[in-house]
């Protein structure tokens, strides 16, 4: 859309509000720094096209604001539309993406009410030295330790 409308050579500005956009709906709470303002994930975005408004002028910001306009698409007929919509998932990933960058820890399956880890076998770890045993646990590695508030 970008390169259509907008007569645009390169998509990296657009992608990478993509990507804020993306991270800002995923972690709304979360505190995030533009320069020397702290503020909450959700304005990031929008801070960006401000800025971008501001250093490259009203055309970088419609240049730049395609990127948003395509990531909302996205979370929406990816995410959004088939959780609480009712519908499925238009957009498939290609299965050799999926083989390329997908996990390949098979323990981990999406449920409708999120996603299921299996359980993992913790293997104990013997201390570097000192006393070991067959029965230790994960505090046998951590030291000696020393008691508050006494003499």
């Amino acid at each position: 859309m970008a390169g259509g409308i907008l007569n645009a050579v390169t998509f990296l500005p657009p992608m990478i509000l993509a990507l804020a956009y993306t991270y800002s709906q995923d972690n709304r709470r979360k505190k995030v720094s533009f320069f020397v303002v702290q503020l909450e994930a959700k304005w990031l975005p929008w801070v960006l096209l401000l800025a971008a408004l501001v250093i490259g002028g009203p055309y970088n910001m419609f240049y730049q604001g395609t990127g948003i306009l395509a990531a909302h698409f996205y979370d929406f007929l990816s995410r959004i539309y088939p959780t609480f919509g009712g519908g499925r998932n238009v957009l498939q990933t290609p299965v050799f993406v999926r083989r390329l960058f997908g996990s390949p820890d098979l323990r981990t399956q999406k449920k409708g009410y999120g996603t299921a880890h299996a359980a993992v076998d913790q293997q104990t770890s013997r201390p570097a030295s000192g006393f070991s045993s067959a029965f230790s646990s994960p505090w046998s590695t951590r030291g000696q330790g020393r008691r508050l508030g006494g003499e």
